[in-house]
């Protein structure tokens, strides 16, 4: 199976670099910086499950002459229109795109623009980042790839995509509920990355407040709530193990997009929380907590976009 991953930055070094390291056929497709830093340093990971210096393949899109069977798609969201672009000449009959994004808006795009028979559902749990000199770091132990057919003729090639995950040194798991898993880390992220924005905090700051824990329980119980509405009904078990987890006192996590806002980054507020409230609003939701942080993510780029222009 000839894989193609898009990027080599900290999720597709990660999991690209441990699908290497079992022999696997696998194309980094990276920007002229990164293909020569490839190049000349290897792909490097750092991680508690092992460190690697591996030699990869990498190209750059315009390069790209002949399709690949597995796609995966690992950008932010605010990246994606160039990904789509990007991919496109590596999409083929056969091919299957496996994103890895946070949230749902994306997939009704990639169906859009390449057809709902080569497009997976896919999530994954990982902390991870790219430091300055290349380096893919991996922060935790948690380093899982979730995956599943969206439709039923998916089904056999997904077999095989299991049996090619099992050699790697990463946990993967091919789902029949892939639709509802993406729902509930929707819905984990979306009150993780709301409220430690909100509070500039983390989770478990948030929690040694007064009303800490009942804002938080709010937040996640308006993602539930969208969620139902849309036909997924998340359990009690996964709501109470949810609020558990952020509310904990040993909850010291705070969130990618916090990351990204004290680093004055771009931020996916539109794919992870505006998204959200849209389908709130469709479905005659009232959301609070997820307008407030949505208001306050948009003043946040609306800030840094006048201060860079």
């Amino acid at each position: 199976m000839r894989i193609l991953v898009l990027g080599a930055g900290g999720t597709g070094g990660y999991f690209g670099g441990r699908l290497v390291e079992t022999g696997a056929d696998v194309t980094f497709l990276v920007r002229e910086r990164r293909a020569g830093q490839l190049a000349k340093e290897g792909l490097r990971i750092e991680s508690p499950f092992g460190n690697a210096e591996l030699q990869v393949k990498s190209l750059t899109a315009d390069r790209i002459d002949t399709p690949y069977d597995l796609i995966l798609l690992s950008c932010k969201a605010y990246h994606l229109t160039q990904a789509l672009e990007d991919i496109a000449p590596a999409v083929g009959e056969g091919t299957l795109i496996l994103p890895l994004l946070n949230g749902m808006a994306h997939l009704d795009r990639l169906v859009e623009r390449f057809g709902s028979s080569k497009v997976l559902g896919g999530l994954c749990h990982l902390a991870v980042t790219l430091t300055g000199e290349g380096v893919v770091q991996h922060m935790s132990k948690l380093h899982r790839v979730t995956y599943g057919p969206l439709e039923e003729g998916q089904k056999a090639r997904c077999a095989e995509i299991e049996a090619l995950f099992s050699e790697a040194g990463f946990d993967s798991k091919c789902s029949d509920r892939i639709r509802n898993d993406l729902w509930k880390k929707w819905a984990l992220l979306a009150t993780l990355a709301g409220i430690t924005c909100l509070m500039r905090s983390s989770m478990d700051a948030v929690a040694a407040t007064e009303r800490g824990t009942s804002y938080t329980r709010a937040m996640l119980e308006e993602c539930v709530a969208i969620a139902g509405a849309e036909g997924f009904e998340l359990d009690e078990k996964f709501v109470e193990g949810t609020y558990g987890f952020l509310t904990h006192k040993s909850a010291v996590q705070t969130s990618s997009m916090l990351r990204d806002i004290q680093n004055d980054a771009e931020v996916e507020a539109d794919h992870i929380i505006g998204d959200l409230v849209a389908r709130g609003d469709k479905a005659g939701i009232e959301t609070p907590m997820l307008d407030m942080a949505y208001c306050h993510l948009q003043a946040y780029v609306a800030t840094r976009e006048a201060r860079k222009s």
